[in-house]
């Protein structure tokens, strides 16, 4: 969302953007992608705790690992950095002129370092902050986020309007922080189209793809959250149900932790010729263009995701899990159709049922456009953030 903030010249007419990001290499290419003008920006090496995590799970005597996790947690490693953070921030915008500050956090509480910043922007008289949560809330379950309790308050009480997704992120997040109505706000996220440089021929002829046969595409990172292993069951459960039917060929495209245990299914179970792993796809929106239909089949740990809004906007039809914000952007056997988290026969089902109906596989994607068009591009969205920056300066100069 923030790269289309960037990239809209109304809205750079608008306002001077200061961008200030934590900082790590892929994020750095990823930003210089997709925003290729010139935006004054502030990359800044801060601490994460959750860095600290995967660092540990990464050793393989895993023996160790769970007392390392327990001796970090008992240490309050992250408050440590939760203060060290405030530092550093609070001595880069200072210096700043800052009308409004417009905090954008994968969940919550997420990365601590968007607490950080709140804090810091109000230790410099900040009052205008805008925070927004793109996934959904963590409850006080665990000990450790009982410990947050206090920073959350601060937080709640020193941020203007929070902004979600999706009404089921917003619903989450009033309930766990206790939000009063008038201090959140749903703004579905929105994207721009981004050009198809490749006919599907060459997208097939690139990949060395059978042109005779139904592409799938997934495009999400490789773990367990986004639920691969039950797309690969259940096109093995379609390729023993239906021997006499050619299923369709599933592009995999992406990279993570659970690469291995993908590859070693595939590998067991008969189906190298009917998946294909892609690591990285430079130009993503050429094989979504190309595919015949896209699938996130995921289990946990969503929202609003961006790839079907992408999808959407190519008028491709489109198979997702029926939880989070996910409905609020799939209408059920209208603009895609949605499957149960987790369950296999479902998900066969749903594939079977674009071999069987191409016809209505067509009609879905053509409601997607249509839908997506009405309520997901970028200037609809960008347009409800400009509404809250106007309403909030407003108030104060009041």
């Amino acid at each position: 969302m923030l790269a289309n903030f960037f990239n809209s010249q109304e809205f750079r007419d608008s306002y001077d953007i200061l961008f200030i990001y934590r900082w790590s290499p892929q994020y750095e290419k990823g930003f210089k992608n997709r925003v290729p003008l010139q935006i004054e920006n502030i990359p800044v090496r801060l601490y994460e705790i959750n860095d600290v995590y995967v660092s540990i799970d990464s050793i393989s005597l895993i023996i160790l690992r769970r007392p390392l996790n327990f001796l970090i947690n008992l240490g309050l490693v992250k408050y440590f950095f939760l203060f060290i953070n405030t530092i550093i921030l609070f001595r880069i915008i200072r210096k700043k002129k800052v009308t409004i500050l417009h905090v954008n956090n994968g969940g919550y509480p997420g990365a601590q370092s968007t607490i950080s910043m709140v804090i810091a922007a109000r230790l410099c008289g900040i009052t205008c902050i805008v925070y927004v949560v793109n996934n959904i809330a963590v409850g006080y379950n665990s000990l450790d986020r009982r410990f947050d309790y206090v920073f959350d308050q601060i937080v709640v009480c020193w941020v203007k309007m929070f902004v979600t997704g999706s009404l089921y992120a917003g619903n989450a997040l009033k309930k766990i922080l206790k939000l009063p109505s008038n201090k959140i706000q749903c703004i579905p996220n929105g994207i721009a189209s981004r050009k198809v440089t490749e006919t599907r021929e060459q997208v097939i002829q690139r990949l060395h793809l059978p042109n005779n046969r139904l592409i799938l595409s997934v495009i999400a990172n490789l773990e367990e959250r986004k639920g691969h292993i039950f797309l690969l069951k259940s096109l093995k459960q379609l390729k023993d149900m239906y021997p006499g039917i050619s299923i369709p060929v599933c592009v995999i495209e992406g990279t993570g932790s659970t690469d291995k245990i993908l590859k070693t299914f595939v590998d067991k179970n008969d189906l190298k010729t009917d998946v294909l792993f892609i690591p990285h796809e430079e130009q993503i929106f050429n094989l979504i263009s190309a595919s015949d239909c896209i699938i996130l089949p995921s289990i946990k740990d969503e929202d609003f995701p961006n790839v079907i809004l992408e999808s959407m906007s190519l008028g491709k039809a489109i198979i997702a899990s029926n939880f989070s914000g996910i409905p609020e952007q799939i209408e059920h056997m209208k603009s895609g159709y949605l499957v149960e988290p987790g369950d296999v026969s479902d998900l066969a089902m749903a594939i079977k049922f674009m071999l069987d109906h191409p016809e209505m596989k067509n009609l879905f994607g053509e409601n997607a456009k249509v839908r997506f068009e009405e309520l997901f591009k970028d200037k609809i969205a960008i347009n409800h953030y400009r509404k809250i920056y106007n309403k909030l300066t407003e108030e104060i100069s009041s």
